[in-house]
């Protein structure tokens, strides 16, 4: 009995220090479990905390987008501030598409008519940024003249998006920027045609060059947008300057002051100025156009979708060297109003005058009237009216009456355009 007590006591010891050895294997097992969670939780930590950066980032980024085309929203309340920063490189770069399609009725004092549908031309948008630093932008245009199709690069630059001391700056082939109606692609426009200044002062293409600029955000104690640009381009505008045989350069600054007068109105004010050679050999006769421009917005307080005011002005002075003793000054402004009275629906006038850079004595008076009814966000038809008189050797001595039906739709994300 004795020695049975013995065993058994022999027995439960033996299992006693089994499950101790057990248990001391099973705590490791969990420290080193425990250990290995801890060790995932904090590889876990760290990619949390790089995409909170990403994210910040891509913030950022969206900031410098809107400042990139600043001031371009419709909200009015608030002025555009410059960002610091820009986002990362996307694989998937933003890719557009707009098409203008346009039906002219036209006739004129020989009773000459000229009926016809256009598709007026594709814009292929495709923007990305391309690094933290700095965003690339493409606008390709395709479009028919005389019978056949052409595609050429209406724009295409890259923005240095984080320069110092509120610099921000572009190289590529843009737009000059000079004034308002210059800078509208076709489907920004708020009318079917640009006006008749624009046209007979820098052409069909506007002012439309490569080159470099610079801007600067001016610090000032009313908190104002006020924006100074230095355009270097190739001289290759034909209307007013040498043109593309011209192996020169063309200088453009423009200052742009934008600020809320209350709460339901801004006014921009700005002054724009462009000179260079009107002829292929530098050292030449040069041709001095200045210009300013006038844009005041207002949109209902409680109903703003619906109800908005915008009133457009510019005006343009040249000085055209023609030979020693020979200058041709000349001038031309538009005058625009457009009343949106409802959510879809908007009217619009404008008054356009102008010489030509050649001959002060030629010269246009043009009167437009027209309705826009937006389908959506992404399309809308525009109906105008236009009588013009004109008179001079640049122009034919007639009356014309032209009606405009459009057609303006788009896909894609296309990027908004300047305010």
């Amino acid at each position: 009995m004795k020695l049975r007590l013995v065993r058994y006591c022999i027995y439960f010891y033996m299992a006693l220090m089994f499950a101790g050895v057990c248990l001391a294997e099973t705590q490791e097992a969990e420290n080193k479990d425990l250990h290995a969670l801890q060790q995932q939780a904090a590889e876990m930590q760290q990619q949390i905390d790089i995409l909170k950066k990403e994210i910040e980032l891509l913030k950022q980024g969206k900031g410098k987008e809107e400042q990139a085309s600043a001031p371009q929203k419709e909200t009015i309340a608030v002025s555009p501030q410059k960002p610091a920063a820009a986002a990362p490189q996307s694989f998937n770069p933003e890719i557009s598409a707009i098409g203008d399609v346009l039906f002219h009725a036209g006739k004129n004092d020989e009773n000459e008519k000229k009926n016809q549908f256009q598709f007026r031309e594709v814009e292929i948008g495709i923007s990305a940024p391309v690094d933290p630093y700095g965003r690339a932008d493409f606008f390709i245009h395709t479009h028919e003249h005389e019978g056949e199709w052409h595609t050429g690069l209406c724009e295409g630059y890259f923005t240095f998006l984080t320069l110092p001391y509120d610099l921000q700056s572009r190289i590529g082939k843009f737009r000059s920027s000079f004034g308002k109606a210059n800078q509208m692609h076709t489907h920004n426009m708020p009318w079917v045609d640009r006006p008749s200044v624009i046209n007979n002062f820098f052409g069909e293409e506007g002012m439309n060059e490569q080159g470099a600029e610079l801007s600067w955000l001016a610090p000032n104690p009313w908190d104002s947008f006020i924006e100074l640009t230095a355009q270097i381009q190739n001289n290759g505008n034909d209307a007013s300057f040498a043109g593309e045989e011209s192996d020169g350069l063309m200088y453009v600054t423009h200052l742009k002051n934008f600020f809320d007068i209350d709460r339901n109105s801004t006014i921009e004010v700005g002054g724009s100025f462009a000179t260079g050679h009107n002829a292929a050999e530098e050292g030449g006769n040069r041709t001095h156009i200045g210009g300013i421009d006038l844009t005041y917005k207002w949109r209902h307080p409680q109903q703003g979708l619906y109800e908005s005011l915008t009133w457009m002005s510019e005006a343009l002075f040249s000085s055209k060297e023609q030979g020693a003793e020979n200058t041709v000054d000349s001038y031309g402004l538009y005058s625009s109003l457009e009343y949106q009275f409802a959510r879809r629906w908007s009217v619009f006038g404008r008054y356009d005058y102008s010489q030509f850079p050649d001959d002060d004595d030629s010269h246009e008076n043009a009167f437009s009237t027209g309705l826009t009814f937006k389908q959506s966000e992404f399309c809308f038809w525009r109906l105008q009216y236009k009588h013009t008189e004109s008179k001079g050797i640049f122009t034919t001595d007639n009356s014309r009456d032209e009606l405009f039906l459009q057609l303006d739709f788009g896909i894609g994300p296309h990027r908004a355009h300047q305010y």
